[in-house]
């Protein structure tokens, strides 16, 4: 299981991950492994999955096409993600047995900067797929996003934003969540990652 976050104010956004990843063997028992799932689309957009682990090499496939085609504004790339996620999930879906009960979603958070709407120009989306359903389904959400949701977590954030909080603040805020919720689920663990998304691009950030 993934924990993810993703939040912004008019200073930008604070994308947070873990990178624990869990297979089972043939006796059904969990092992877990590292893997990380945060990475740039371009200059100005972000891509973090979730859920099964395919998400990591189509967000690779996704970031090496983003760059290729130059897009910039995530607007553009999720235009862009949608019938291409959808293709190449459907193409590893043909090749690989149907996923257990409880590995069937798969989901994406794009994040991004847009340079070319009125201020402050952040959007987050969320592209879903439930029980392996196609093509996925994509929705603008608001100023914060916590998946699996966490309505403590929500409102904490919800708090803080509209106390006009720093990057850094919402960083440390990011920070102790992750580490909260893995002393508590063997599902999620270190290391972790996190970026932030301003007007000047995106920002890989020590934790």
């Amino acid at each position: 299981m993934t924990q993810a976050l993703a939040a912004f104010n008019e200073y930008g956004i604070v994308l947070a991950t873990d990178s624990r990843a869990t297979r089972f063997d043939a006796q059904g028992r969990p092992e877990y492994f590292t893997v990380e799932k945060l990475f740039p689309l371009g200059q100005f957009a972000a891509i973090l999955s979730g859920g099964a682990g395919v998400g990591v090499p189509l967000s690779l496939a996704l970031r090496h096409e983003v760059e290729r085609q130059g897009l910039n504004e995530v607007t553009d790339v999720v235009d862009f993600a949608i019938p291409f996620l959808s293709e190449a999930y459907a193409r590893y879906l043909t090749h690989h047995a149907p996923q257990e009960e409880g590995l069937r979603r798969l989901y994406f958070i794009l994040a991004g900067f847009c340079p070319s709407q009125p201020p402050p120009g952040f959007k987050l989306f969320l592209l879903a797929s439930e029980e392996q359903e196609l093509p996925f389904k994509s929705a603008p959400v608001g100023n914060i996003l916590v998946m699996p949701r966490n309505l403590g977590m929500e409102m904490r954030l919800f708090k803080t934003l509209q106390a006009g909080a720093t990057l850094d603040e919402l960083l440390k805020m990011s920070r102790e969540f992750l580490e909260k919720t893995a002393a508590a689920q063997n599902e999620v663990g270190p290391p972790f990652y996190f970026a932030f998304i301003t007007p000047d691009g995106y920002q890989p950030v020590e934790g």
